[in-house]
């Protein structure tokens, strides 16, 4: 199976020899520019669905169950007080 496949799209004509200009003026090619720009949008959705559920769960935090950080650190072992 290969690792890549296949993605055809229609592109606006009109807009078409400014995209031609731009890429070569990056010096990138349309399938590096086109792959680059989709698994970054891709990425910058997951990071804020990510945001959206870390958001979410800390609305539901109960702050009066939470420890002081000298408990925890001793709960964890980081001192010599026993657990």
């Amino acid at each position: 199976m290969k690792d890549n496949v296949r993605l055809n799209f229609e592109f606006p004509r009109k807009h078409y020899p400014y995209l031609k200009m731009f890429l070569a003026e990056k010096q990138v090619s349309f399938r590096e520019y086109a792959s680059n720009l989709l698994i970054k949008e891709m990425e910058q959705y997951e990071d804020k669905l990510l945001a959206e559920k870390v958001e979410k769960r800390l609305g539901e935090i109960n702050p009066s169950g939470n420890l002081d950080f000298k408990e925890a650190a001793r709960l964890a072992g980081w001192d010599d007080a026993e657990v």
